[in-house]
């Protein structure tokens, strides 16, 4: 019986192997340029913002809704409701998908468009044709993404209490924009206020100069009792370009604790310039902390070229520098502190004359602190990745008992996959063309349950494997440098994922020679990998089925 067993089990993988290997990704075009992608870890459902339409895709991504969400008659100076008797300039007009966010406690979904100043709408998850709030007549109170194209807006939907359910959001400010760069908006509605307006009259921060600097955000995302914002922002006096982190509290309506520093990238050439831009980012927990995965570029104006690079920040030293940033602000003197601290978004700061501990005694910052309070003083790290010649546009990255793999997308059109190493190296172990010359969109979406990888280019959607151990017909592609993505079985000699292996283990031990299995694999190929009939130790990112494996954080954009 357990030959029997093991036979079959073997002839499967087989003609799993066989129809990997010829196998097409599986893709979604849309007819419109695609903006946003999110996935529903319970459901698999995956959902896409694009120019004038929402689709909602099952796992496969075979369509099961679509919605039309524009054009519709608008102009950018216009206050909505719009009406053409009192909107002279308004005309037809693209709605450009903004934000796309998921509330699985509340099963809905949050989108934000360009039209009409930037309002948002909650639907269904389970049908996105049903809408379950839509005001356009609130003013500017409503106004929470750009309405302005070429600027990014950033959110993650989260909570401030038991029982709350909030949008914290960071935007840039086109020039129709209502100044709002950072808001956390209500997500239900309740005695005063509608959905999408302001959680407190002080849950904003407004751009007082709009000549100043500009913002380009990046990514959102939360850490225990805190949110994270990684923007870029082009300052004009002196003109240069910084990558910014920002964090508050969550249970914070005043903003009191909003703190920002700033973040570089550095070549490990050092007669080469930092990766000046950030691109996108990602969080993961490879170890016992939880990282910050970032890709910068630079250009071809900047020493050594144009390129990209990836650079870790682990979290435990973020938070360490800023709780050093803010003491040194509160309890230092205003002399040695005027050339590194600043008000983000207008005014000056007044750091200096507090009681030592007061970052301590306040943690979320008061009203008798400086505040808000930016910090030119911020970390730098070396890339343990980086390429010339082209960006890298997207980053998604998952963890396994320490071990980490980056998963990145490029302005090609490839996905490459990289082992991140324990001591702070890199090696690219696999490229995938998804489209060639299309760019891959920031959002890279990771499955529910690690089996799949979701990419975007301009109007497509792929979903790619996240591993394919069975389509390597050789030792060394199947256990590369990296040793993290697939396991050999000397005696089956085929490449396996780890739950593979496992399920094969002891039905192998009954079962014939593996000598007089006639699979292609050379001797030389078995001892690259370990002893004959000696199996490598368990190293493995395919899912396991104890749930140890972890993915990135959800980082929307």
């Amino acid at each position: 019986m357990a030959l029997r067993l093991w036979a079959l089990t073997l002839l499967g993988l087989l003609g799993a192997a066989a129809s990997l290997r010829s196998r097409k990704l599986d893709f979604f075009r849309s007819e419109r340029e695609l903006n946003h992608l999110a996935v529903d870890e319970a459901s698999g459902m995956v959902y896409l913002g694009a120019v004038n339409a929402l689709y909602q895709l099952n796992a496969k991504l075979q369509l099961e809704q679509q919605v039309a969400t524009g054009p519709a008659l608008d102009n950018k100076k216009c206050t909505p409701p719009i009406e053409a008797s009192q909107c002279h300039e308004a005309e037809m007009t693209d709605n450009v998908n903004q934000l796309l966010l998921l509330d699985p406690p509340r099963k809905r979904l949050v989108e934000c468009g360009s039209l009409f100043k930037g309002i948002c709408a909650l639907r269904a998850l389970s049908n996105i044709s049903l809408r379950l709030f839509y005001e356009d007549g609130s003013g500017e109170k409503s106004f929470v993404a750009s309405n302005d194209e070429g600027v990014a807006t950033v959110g993650l939907v989260s909570s401030t209490g038991p029982g709350d359910r909030v949008l914290f959001v960071g935007k840039g400010n086109g020039p129709h924009d209502n100044g709002i760069i950072v808001s956390t908006r209500l997500l239900d509605r309740t005695d005063s206020r509608e959905a999408f307006e302001a959680y407190t009259d002080h849950a904003t921060y407004k751009a007082g100069y709009l000549s100043t600097n500009t913002q380009q955000f990046v990514a959102a995302f939360e850490d225990g009792p805190y949110v994270f914002f990684v923007f870029n922002q082009q300052d004009k006096h002196p003109a240069q370009n910084r990558t910014l982190l920002a964090r508050m509290c969550r249970e914070d309506p005043n903003y009191y604790s909003y703190l920002e520093m700033d973040l570089q990238c550095r070549d490990p050439d050092a007669n080469a310039a930092a990766f000046g831009t950030c691109l996108a980012a990602s969080v993961a927990a490879p170890g016992s902390g939880r990282v910050l995965y970032a890709v910068f570029s630079r250009d071809s104006r900047s020493s050594g070229g144009p390129g990209a690079g990836l650079c870790l920040f682990p979290l435990d030293e973020v938070h360490a520098k800023m709780e050093a940033n803010r003491n040194a602000c509160y309890t230092g003197t205003w002399e040695s502190s005027r050339d590194i601290f600043y008000k983000p978004f207008h005014g000056e700061i007044l750091c200096g004359g507090h009681a030592l501990g007061s970052s301590q005694s306040f943690p979320c910052g008061s009203e008798h602190l400086p505040y808000p309070l930016g910090s030119r003083d911020g970390l730098k790290a070396t890339a343990v990745l980086q390429r010339g010649g082209l960006n890298l546009t997207a980053v998604t990255v998952t963890a396994e008992n320490n071990h980490t793999v980056a998963f990145l997308g490029t302005s090609d059109g490839r996905i490459l996959k990289v082992y991140l190493t324990p001591d702070g190296t890199s090696s690219e172990y696999d490229s995938i063309l998804v489209e060639i010359n299309k760019r891959v969109k920031r959002d890279l979406v990771l499955s529910g349950d690690l089996a799949s990888l979701y990419a975007m280019t301009q109007d497509k959607v792929f979903r790619l494997p996240v591993q394919e151990c069975l389509s390597y017909p050789t030792c060394t592609q199947c256990q590369p440098a990296s040793g993290v993505h697939c396991r050999v079985s000397s005696d089956l000699k085929m490449c396996l994922t780890l739950p593979r292996w496992g399920q094969l283990a002891s039905a192998s031990a009954h079962a014939p020679a593996a000598a007089s299995m006639p699979l292609g694999w050379a001797p030389g190929d078995l001892r690259a990998c370990g002893p004959q009939g000696k199996l490598p130790d368990p190293v493995s990112v395919c899912p396991p089925r104890d749930g140890r494996r972890r993915k990135s954080g959800t980082m929307p954009s």
